[in-house]
């Protein structure tokens, strides 16, 4: 384990703002991300329930990485913040048993989700 404050207030940052960039770009250009992940937006459910994830979701997930940088002695909001971040590919691997592993984009995501979380984790606060 690495204890350093700015090594993991750096991970929790460049967290949050890739958190920030998917919100915007979904309530700005919903179709455009929807397709590029996978999805349509064909009825009122679907846009509600894609906007309800990746922007309202995505933005407060984004403001506990934002929290967990400001408070960064406090370990387990950062924690927190990995924890969320482990849960979509530990979801993905429940997909998987029933249609497969993603692929393209979402592929590289899972990826970077389990990169993430796993180095906030490894990074904890200074002593």
């Amino acid at each position: 384990m690495i204890h350093d404050d700015l090594i993991r207030q750096i991970l929790l940052a460049a967290t949050g703002g890739i958190f920030v960039g998917f919100a915007l770009w979904a309530a700005l250009a919903p179709r455009q991300l929807a397709a590029t992940i996978g999805y349509r937006l064909d009825s009122a459910n679907a846009t509600s329930e894609f906007h309800a994830i990746y922007v309202g979701v995505f933005l407060a997930q984004a403001l506990l990485c934002a929290l967990a940088v400001v408070r960064i002695d406090d370990a387990i909001i950062g924690d927190l913040v990995a924890i969320f971040l482990l849960a979509q590919p530990f979801g993905r691997a429940i997909a998987w048993f029933r249609k497969g592993w993603p692929a393209g984009p979402l592929r590289v995501a899972m990826l970077l989700e389990l990169f993430g979380g796993l180095a906030i984790l490894l990074v904890r606060p200074a002593l």
